[in-house]
């Protein structure tokens, strides 16, 4: 008998947690979608990568690259991978640098701080960066973005 309720208790609990957790249904299916960012042949740290659906009606991507340059996409918060089509491309990084000490002085009790691309600029919008991507229906591990300060 207390067999019995312990596994219609764990059975009751597994049923409640069914309901537990994001409800991914309604949005589009993802495939995995993973790639690399470098800038003149060296791996990027900390890049910003945005997939820009071309199609008006489709769902773009993001994701943050690691200290090796790699990067996986996510297509919505609650799930992760790309929706499979065309995509322009926009990568960005954002690099905070100290002032020099002649310059700190002049501030008016602000932190000795400024913000510089850690990219170079035209590559921080997708009307003007070049890059584009396509996923596969069957999902990429091989998205590469070879970026040049040139």
């Amino acid at each position: 008998m207390k067999a019995l309720r312990i596994f219609v208790v764990t059975g009751i609990g597994l049923l409640i947690c069914t309901g537990c957790g994001s409800d991914t249904g309604h949005l589009p299916k993802t495939v995995p979608a993973k790639g690399i960012v470098t800038l003149d042949g060296k791996p990027v740290e900390g890049a910003q990568v945005v997939l820009v659906a071309e199609a008006q009606s489709a769902h773009g991507a993001f994701g943050a690259s690691d200290a090796s340059g790699r990067f996986s996409l996510r297509a919505f918060e609650e799930k992760d991978g790309a929706v499979p089509g065309t995509y322009k491309v926009q990568i960005s990084k954002t690099v905070v640098k100290e002032l020099s000490p002649d310059k700190a002085a002049n501030l008016d009790g602000g932190a000795p701080l400024f913000y510089d691309y850690g990219v170079p600029p035209k590559y921080t919008g997708f009307q003007t960066s070049g890059l584009t991507a396509t996923v596969p229906e069957s999902g990429t591990s091989d998205l590469k973005f070879e970026l040049s300060s040139k």
